[in-house]
């Protein structure tokens, strides 16, 4: 009886043991196709953000364009303005002078205090000159930096796709470099 439930043991044994091979077998089988599976969803995912950041990359190009169109734009109606207001300075202090030549003569004053009210206005209008042409470049100054400043934010948005794109484990196309190169820095 000993022998008949040893030869059970042995035999449930291996029949145990040829299950148990079967059953990792078909495991091994189950788990290539599941993780084939897997493999080709996270391969989906990576293209759609791959997809993504090529349109960010995309909005950001033409962004540049757009910010590059834009302080064009300002800096020729500044430009604009300025040559306006200059030709208004002058056409001003002509009159001036004019009324100050009439007056002059209506009012028979003396030659030097007529020339020194002439002189005092001229270096009044150099004076008016100096202060116009530090208020411009101050002013072309700030609009530089404004433009600077939205330049750096497309920058960093680029250089913020680079590491998306790294931490996706994506090679990309060094998208904050290409943003620097298309701007010119």
């Amino acid at each position: 009886m000993l022998g008949t439930v040893i030869a059970g043991i042995a035999s449930g044994s291996a029949k145990y043991k040829k299950f148990k091979k079967a059953g990792k077998i078909i495991s091994g089988i189950s788990g290539f196709f599941g993780s084939k599976r897997k493999r080709n969803k996270e391969k989906a995912k990576r293209d759609e953000f791959k997809q993504l950041l090529g349109t960010q990359y995309q909005m950001l190009e033409n962004t540049v364009g757009e910010v590059q169109q834009e302080f064009d734009t300002r800096r020729q109606m500044f430009i604009e303005g300025q040559e306006l207001q200059q030709q208004q300075a002058i056409m001003g202090y002509d009159l001036g002078q004019e009324q100050l030549s009439s007056q002059i003569g209506m009012t028979n004053l003396q030659t030097g205090a007529g020339q020194e009210s002439m002189q005092l206005a001229q270096r009044e209008f150099a004076n008016q000159q100096m202060a116009r042409s530090l208020q411009a470049r101050e002013q072309r100054f700030n609009l530089s930096m404004r433009e600077a400043s939205r330049m750096r934010d497309i920058q960093a948005a680029g250089f913020a796709l680079d590491k998306a794109a790294a931490d996706k484990g994506l090679t990309s196309k060094n998208y904050g470099q290409s943003l620097m190169d298309m701007m010119g820095g």
